[in-house]
């Protein structure tokens, strides 16, 4: 059976490399993606500042195989989110512990009117 790959495309950066930089942007795409298979450097860049180098960039698509079914004996498990259901005693989601937000965590005033061109507004083009 042939599998299904995706691919995404991230951005990252290092102090040290362009190693450095493809490491992290494998690790930190690796803690939410299972099945990597591949990273693909897309473009490089540095950052440069008084003629030296101080960062090192990279673009770079990883492709991974797409999950058909949910393995629980995956070779990756990501930790449990804070408010993610967890298995009843007959494996069924237990949704009791789960919080829902019906509001949101700061509401503000809106005040009608300004135009988002004009200068008193914030806006347009400042002289």
């Amino acid at each position: 059976m042939s599998s299904i790959k995706k691919v995404i495309e991230v951005l990252a950066s290092s102090e040290k490399s362009f190693e450095d930089a493809l490491q992290r942007a494998l690790t930190e795409a690796s803690t939410t993606v299972q099945g990597i298979k591949s990273i693909y450097i897309k473009d490089q860049s540095c950052r440069v500042r008084d003629n030296k180098i101080v960062e090192y960039r990279v673009t770079a698509k990883i492709s991974f195989e797409v999950m058909h079914k949910w393995d629980p004996s995956a070779q990756h498990q990501p930790a449990a989110a804070i408010d993610s259901p967890t298995p009843a005693g007959d494996g069924s989601p237990d949704y009791s512990q789960v919080q829902i937000k019906t509001q949101p965590d700061l509401p503000r005033d809106v005040e009608p009117g300004g135009s988002a061109t004009e200068p008193q507004s914030g806006g347009g083009y400042s002289g």
